[in-house]
């Protein structure tokens, strides 16, 4: 089975996150996208916005009638409150799931472009095969500056609205990184929260990029309002 995990804060989950796990299933033909809302991010620590409770929910309203996508709890807070790392998801995967299972892990580019401080970057990898959702006219070489020293390209190559860079570790373990060069949402969170915290509604820049299902649940709850 192939199998995308797709990790973030989703502080708020937008039309940006759904479109990239669609196009990441399609293009790649996976069985099944997991969406795992993370409890603590270690490169950013302490600027989660709203509660793992309440963007778990949202994700289960950004994602309903997305096929082959679920909610995972994987990457729930941890009880000894360490950060939630990536690599350990990976692996935690691996070992449950079933012989043959493929696994890929799908961020946007500009998360790809902090990889080199993520724990065990070089492991992780090389771990499993990475699919990265870039703009239109996204600097292919952006990425691979962000490599950290221990990994080199191998060869690239391209079909079907992919861009394919394989990864070679300097012991020769290897991997492959899947661009998607081709997303054209371009939505920031950030933004997104200063304008709830702005006021605007649903008939203005919110309601552009998050589902009125989510919108709601914003409101309804009161979140990321100043004060």
């Amino acid at each position: 089975m192939r199998i995308g995990i797709f990790g973030g804060t989703f502080d708020p989950p937008h039309r940006g996150h759904v479109a990239l796990a669609r196009i990441a299933r399609e293009r790649l033909r996976l069985d099944r996208v997991l969406i795992a809302p993370v409890g603590s991010q270690p490169l950013k620590t302490g600027v989660s916005h709203s509660s793992f409770e309440d963007r778990v929910a949202m994700a289960q309203l950004a994602f309903a009638g997305e096929s082959h996508t679920e909610i995972s709890l994987i990457d729930a807070p941890r009880p000894d409150g360490h950060p939630n790392y990536t690599f350990d998801t990976i692996q935690r995967l691996q070992r449950e799931g079933s012989a043959g299972d493929l696994f890929f892990c799908i961020l946007g580019a500009d998360s790809f472009l902090s990889v080199a401080k993520w724990h065990r970057a070089a492991d992780l990898l090389v771990l499993c095969d990475f699919i990265v959702g870039a703009r239109p006219g996204f600097d292919l070489g952006r990425l691979t500056a962000a490599l950290p020293d221990s990994i080199a390209l191998a060869n690239e190559s391209g079909s079907d609205g992919l861009m394919v860079v394989g990864l070679r570790r300097q012991d020769g373990c290897k991997s492959r990184l899947y661009l998607l060069p081709d997303l054209a949402e371009d939505i920031s969170a950030t933004e997104i929260r200063g304008a709830v915290g702005d006021g605007i509604n649903k008939n203005g820049t919110t309601g552009a990029v998050l589902s009125p299902s989510v919108l709601n649940y914003i409101e309804s709850h009161a979140l990321y309002r100043q004060g």
